[in-house]
């Protein structure tokens, strides 16, 4: 299994990822465009596209999405109330599109990349995470989300690729200049987690079969890349595991998870 997180934040998001048989994107909140610069930035041609899977309605995860279905003609994965609340302007055609409606901790298959939602807590009508598997290799998706319910700390000990929100600096946010209500929404059970937060998780699901966690959703006014990398690298790095940080402007490198991490 090949990944590249190819925009992570509040401007846009879309995560690639590539089997030897399977080609998905995890939302679509950058244009065609982008994704075809980004992925030729890491050697990968953006020839076919097999399905887009959604985390929930909001726009940076969906901005893109009705252009993205007509160009790459993928089916599309997403909870039927996600589909409810996305905006007019990218609701996709239901005559070409294809779409199956998602339920938390069901199993999915695409050819040889098999996929499970779990249910995570937002602001949104319905958010999901996903662990995807195939033959060899396991990934964990989690962004968008005020907790992670400790049910799924079992399963996520046995991944080998955790991607996971490390949104605020609690300190950062409450000095801002956002308004008091947004703060407590960002703070809230339906927010998103802070470095604090997320380093208390992976405290819970780092195992010895954890090899890469990747930092993610970071926000630009109420973190910054080193503070998010400095909370987690105690729980991550002196274990042997490698820590990297998704970014919004720019694509991560392309994380190959049939070779050792270095």
């Amino acid at each position: 299994m090949k990944v590249i997180i190819l925009a992570s934040g509040s401007k846009g998001n879309a995560t690639y990822i590539e089997t030897s048989r399977t080609k998905i994107l995890i939302d679509a909140g950058l244009s065609y465009r982008q994704i075809k610069l980004r992925l030729a930035n890491r050697g990968i041609e953006f020839n076919r596209l097999d399905a887009i899977l959604i985390t929930h309605e909001h726009i940076d995860h969906t901005g893109h999405l009705a252009s993205l279905l007509e160009k790459t003609e993928a089916k599309l994965y997403i909870a039927k109330k996600s589909l409810q609340g996305i905006g007019q302007k990218n609701q996709p055609n239901p005559y070409f599109t294809e779409i199956t409606y998602l339920s938390p901790d069901v199993r999915y298959q695409i050819k040889d990349l098999m996929f499970v939602p779990i249910a995570l807590s937002h602001d949104a009508r319905s958010t999901f995470g996903y662990l995807l598997k195939n033959e060899t290799s396991s990934l964990a998706y989690i962004t968008d989300t005020g907790h992670l319910p400790e049910k799924y700390d079992a399963i996520l000990r046995q991944i080998q690729m955790l991607v996971i929100e490390s949104n605020h600096d609690v300190e950062m946010l409450l000095t801002s200049s956002r308004t008091w209500d947004l703060k407590q929404r960002i703070l809230s059970n339906e927010g998103h987690l802070s470095n604090q937060m997320c380093k208390e998780i992976l405290n819970r699901i780092v195992s010895d079969q954890t090899k890469i966690v990747v930092l993610a959703h970071i926000s630009e006014e109420c973190n910054t890349y080193d503070l998010a990398y400095r909370e987690s690298y105690d729980v991550t790095v002196p274990k042997g595991i490698a820590l990297y940080v998704a970014k919004q402007h720019e694509e991560t490198d392309l994380f190959d998870l049939e070779v050792p991490a270095a």
